[in-house]
């Protein structure tokens, strides 16, 4: 068997990557710096000096546009500071904040099995989701601001791995409702990336990742030098990864496909029916090569063996041709710089470029004539040895190598702004702009119009030369497509007559242009009343455009149509924080926040969001909250624009057998075209099933509780607790139902929800079902979170001790009215959740002394249960507990070179079997798939 090949792995080094691009960038770049090193040479007096710093370091909150002094833990914030990133040997930004207990779900990472979002499927990105409640439903800032989204066009998603590590000082997650804050999207919370603003000379960074088994290897390279003046700083900086493949068939839980059989979930192999021996479904039954026969007579060939748990089954095992993690390049450039003129006026302005390759890579193409538009066997086929039409024929195109998804992306980022402390009330003006693009390249696929010929009738001609058609009308430029022969009967020319290679292509681009004051209005017996007020225009455009051929339904894959759209938003908000009580008994403070945001919308209209929160410090050291907010979702261009693409799944037409049906509900299937005599029979269970965007989408409407408190007991210095109750509930939810679910619908409700997206040809036969987004769900997400931290001297050092702990009361989700909930706390529901662990937690113990620094961190996720899918019914697959230990150790030498060496998964812990997940037999979005990996960090500054 011939290995497959890979024809577009990532090239090393930068050969990869547009100079004129890169050019551009590291000029934007100089031109910052070079603006902020000039104006050393304004010297401001000493009273400018003063306030210029107040204004560079004027700090915010994230979750709240206000700018009054509100103690540490008034609101349900964790932060993540830059010392636990530099010492979790993460070198994605994504991937580490995927391990964070309060994130579940599935996210998209770097693996293969990826899960599609908006316009295509976005491969090569990662994705967060707080609560588990998809990552279109957590709002991602950079400093504040919204981030362009990722992924193929029209996705609507932010790639965290597009933030490079490098620029990062910490990461603020609020976990809450932000929506009169911040807009659209901020449902199950926030997450804002704050980067680095206080760097004085030059930082260069090495690490380097490699696998207990030798392989999986990555190398990160980073570049940062920054400079502070009086009136001003700079950063400027790169970032380079590149990132290593590994095969499925490199790891032992992934090496094959399994599923379970029998009520007590016995593993068993899940190959596939289309291995390269093909599988023939003939008039004799189904049949098979014998290995050594060339397929020339009905005698080369045996009965099919399908059954996937015999030994010596037929079924092909693909999991070997495929990754676990994917090769990849990532460059980022960035800049960042900001002036003071005087206290009243500041200018800043950003600057952010990524390019990326990298590579998916899947199975040979398995092809399957009946699932092909009119493609058939001809039994005058040059090749076919049965002297019959076939319409199921089944074979492994193993000599065409693997299927590639090569992807190019391209993504930048600026911001301009303005801001300001005039008369005791900050200002601030920016403006926005993010484009990011697209090209896919994908290898392996097949056009049916090629098909169509080379499986038709073909001959010999005096030549001995294989030619399409017949003697009388033979077909030019055709080359006849041996299906029978087994490995090596597909020859180079065969697979270049119907094979082609697929270009898709799309981009994202957002503009944002905003406006805010905040300040104080007066002051009342117990402090300031302040007041926060601003104005916002936010416009999104995205298309997804995939290869003509894709559009017209002319290849192997499913027909998808080409996604296009724009929206934009205008913007108003207000929020007040009223103090109400200070230093009276049970009292030393008493605050109310009160918010409201108005949002024209120019495809679905307004929207109106309120907020109130009570902030209640009955003693200094106790801090309770609760608060009520609104929230909304406004749908992405992929979700209101999406094209139509179209799938096949099988499905059970209960119109089929009047029998079993009542007289109301024989007439609903009259009325959509089914004989009235009960004749019609089903002709096959795949059914056409059209999904795609919906123009008349509406926003989401969410309602959110949250209740907690922090409390820092003065008996031990350095230690504080929180604990955070949420409640989150989620109406007029975007959603898709399947075929199934719409046909049995439309008989039990009668309603034109269901049955006016059923569509029949004459005589009852199906000829497609609207399987389009609509607003329909409602979902629901309850839970706990806790953050215990401690810090404390000892060993002549300084110990620090962290840990997080989530727990999810409830996660349910009702497809549509009337429906039966799915709930998905402690679960596995690949086509609802993802993985909802009930328990997550993380464990982190630091120490530093002097020059060394040491330290462990725990990852503890949850048991879950796997149910339906490929599990026996009646029965569930219990996941026990998974814990990942992980150490590090450094060391700063005098000569300002760090060096530090860290060992993730000691004891080499394999992921949990979830055979409902992706092919690698495990949930690779949430186990980690390494094994044991080592990572050592070099870093060096010059000042």
């Amino acid at each position: 068997m011939p290995a497959a090949v890979n024809r577009n792995q990532p090239n090393n080094g930068f050969n990869i990557l547009s100079l004129h691009r890169i050019a551009s960038a590291m000029l934007l770049s100089c031109l910052l710096g070079l603006l902020a090193a000039s104006s050393v040479q304004a010297q401001p007096s000493a009273d400018s000096e003063g306030d210029s710093q107040r204004v560079l370091d004027n700090i915010t909150v994230t979750g709240t546009r206000l700018r009054m002094d509100m103690p540490d833990g008034a609101y349900p914030l964790t932060v993540i500071g830059r010392q636990q990133l530099e010492t979790s040997g993460q070198q994605f930004l994504g991937e580490f904040l995927q391990q964070l207990p309060f994130m579940s779900g599935s996210p998209l990472n770097t693996s293969t099995g990826a899960r599609g979002e908006g316009g295509g499927l976005s491969r090569g990105i990662a994705t967060i989701e707080l609560r588990g409640l998809g990552a279109q439903r957590t709002l991602v800032l950079v400093n504040g601001r919204r981030f362009v989204p990722g992924g193929n066009g029209a996705s609507g998603i932010v790639d965290l791995n597009m933030i490079p590590m490098a620029i990062v000082d910490r990461v603020e997650i609020f976990k809450s409702g932000a929506s009169v804050e911040y807009g659209a999207d901020a449902v199950a919370g926030v997450v804002n990336i704050i980067t680095r603003s206080h760097t004085d000379g030059l930082e260069l960074n090495a690490q380097g990742l490699t696998s207990s088994r030798g392989d999986g290897e990555s190398a990160q390279l980073s570049l940062v030098f920054g400079q502070q003046y009086q009136r001003g700083q700079y950063m400027l900086g790169l970032e380079y990864i590149d990132q290593t493949s590994v095969g499925k068939g490199d790891r032992a839980f992934s090496e094959r496909r399994l599923s379970f059989a029998g009520p007590d979930n016995r593993p068993v192999f899940d190959g596939s029916s289309a291995p390269p021996q093909g599988n023939f479904r003939t008039s004799l039954g189904a049949l098979t090569l014998i290995d050594g026969e060339d397929g020339r007579d009905v005698d080369d060939f045996r009965p099919w063996i399908g059954d996937n748990s015999a030994p010596n089954t037929d079924r092909f095992n693909f999991n070997p041709f495929e990754d676990l993690q994917q090769p990849s390049e990532r460059l980022s450039l960035f800049a960042q710089g900001r002036y003071s003129f005087t206290t009243a006026f500041n200018v800043f302005a950003e600057a952010f470029y990524h390019q990326r390759d990298s590579r998916t890579r899947l199975a040979p193409l398995p092809l399957f004539t009946n699932r092909e538009q009119d493609v058939a066997v001809s039994a005058d086929n040059l090749f076919n040895p049965f002297a019959e039409t076939l319409t199921d024929v089944r074979r492994r195109l193993i000599e065409g190598g693997s299927r590639d998804f090569v992807q190019d992306n391209d993504a930048w980022r600026f911001v301009v702004g303005v801001d300001g402390l005039l008369g005791g009330w900050f200002w601030d003006a920016s403006v926005t702009r993010g484009r990011n693009k697209v090209n896919q390249l994908q290898t392996g696929d097949l056009l049916d119009s090629s098909l169509r010929l080379a499986l038709g009738p073909s001959f010999l001609d005096a030549g001995g030369n294989a030619v399409c058609g017949t003697q009388a009308a033979p077909v030019a430029a055709c080359v006849p497509l041996n299906l029978f022969g087994g490995v090596g009967s597909i020859t180079p020319e065969m697979l270049a007559f119907v094979g082609t290679d697929l270009h898709d292509r799309g981009f994202n681009e957002q503009t944002v242009a905003s406006a805010n004051i905040s300040g104080s209005l007066f002051e009342v017996p117990a402090g300031s009343m302040q007041m926060a007020l601003g104005f916002e225009y936010r416009e999104e455009e995205a298309a997804d455009v995939p290869d003509a051929q894709t559009v017209l339904g002319n290849t192997s894959g499913s027909a998808r149509a080409i996604t296009a759209g724009r929206f934009d938003s205008t913007e108003a908000y207000l929020e007040l924080g009223v103090p109400l009580l200070r230093d009276v008994p049970a009292a030393h403070s008493l605050t109310l926040d009160l918010g409201a945001r108005l949002v024209d919308f120019s495809n679905f209209g307004n929207e109106e969001v309120f907020e109130v929160g009570l902030y209640w410090a009955p003693i200094e050291q106790l801090q309770i909250r609760a608060a009520y907010s609104e929230a909304f979702r406004a749908p992405n261009v992929g979700e209101l624009f999406g094209g139509f693409s179209q799938a096949n799944p099988i499905v059970q037409d209960p119109c089929a057998d009047f029998s079993s049906l009542t007289a109301t509900q024989i007439d609903l299937c009259v009325l959509q075209g089914v004989p009235a005599d009960g004749g019609f029979s089903q002709n096959g269970e795949e059914t056409p099933e059209l999904s795609g965007g919906n123009v008349n989408l509406q926003a989401e409407q969410v309602d959110i509780i949250t209740a907690g408190f922090t409390w820092l007991p003065p008996v031990l210095p350095g230690f504080s607790l929180s604990l955070d109750y949420y409640d989150i509930d989620i109406d007029n939810g975007v959603a898709s139902l399947g075929a199934n679910t719409i046909l049995e619908q439309c008989l039990a409700t009668g309603s034109d929800d269901f049955c006016a997206r059923i569509t029949r040809a004459a005589g009852g036969r199906i000829t497609s079902v609207q399987a389009q987004l609509q607003n329909l769900a409602a979902e629901t997400a309850k839970g706990l979170d806790l953050d215990v931290q401690y810090a404390y001297a000892g060993l002549g050092g300084q110990f620090s001790h962290r840990a997080l702990i989530s727990y999810v009361e409830e996660r349910k989700l009702v497809a549509f009215p009337g429906a039966e909930p799915f709930a998905g706390a402690g679960g596995f529901d690949q086509d609802n959740f993802g993985a909802i662990p009930q328990w997550q937690g993380n464990y982190r113990l630091g120490w530093r002394s002097g020059a060394w620094t040491a330290g462990y961190e725990l990852q503890w996720i949850g048991a879950i249960e796997e149910t339906g899918g490929e599990v026996f019914p009646g029965t569930v697959n219990r996941v026990g507990h998974t814990v990942y230990h992980d150490i590090f150790a450094g060391y700063e030498f005098s000569s300002h070179t760090s060096v530090m060496l860290g060992v993730d998964n000691v004891f080499d812990d394999q992921p949990p079997l979830l055979v409902n997940a992706d092919a690698g037999n495990t949930d690779v979005s949430t186990y980690r798939l390494l094994g044991t990996t080592f990572w050592l960090r070099l870093t060096q500054h010059l000042f």
